[in-house]
């Protein structure tokens, strides 16, 4: 699944949100690391850095629709795998791409 990321001016970056990208200050010099989850405090130090605009990571799907997905993506290989001939070959493959669906496959 890819990163998700959206640009919002400082003004409407709230506390909690997430870095999408390293916060840079104006020679380069990294300020905060992507990853970073935003502070109170953070918040007041950007603006003194004089950045006006943050990369930060969109709210992706929920648990309940990420559950429904896995679901939906396991259902397709047990069609895909429905035939014979079901031989150690293709039970092996069939449990890698599950484990590859169910996202425990780093």
């Amino acid at each position: 699944m890819s990163k998700r990321y959206h640009y919002l001016p400082l003004s409407k970056v709230a506390v909690g949100m997430v870095l999408a990208d390293d916060l840079l200050d104006k020679l380069g010099h990294v300020l905060l690391p992507a990853g970073t989850t935003l502070s109170e405090h953070m918040l007041r130090s950007i603006a003194q850095h004089d950045i006006r605009q943050l990369s930060v990571e969109a709210d992706g799907p929920s648990q309940a629709e990420q559950d429904e997905e896995k679901q939906r993506q396991l259902v397709r290989l047990e069609q895909l795998f429905r035939q014979p001939p079901y031989d150690e070959p293709t039970a092996t493959l069939l449990a890698y791409l599950r484990t590859y669906r169910l996202g425990a496959y780093k």
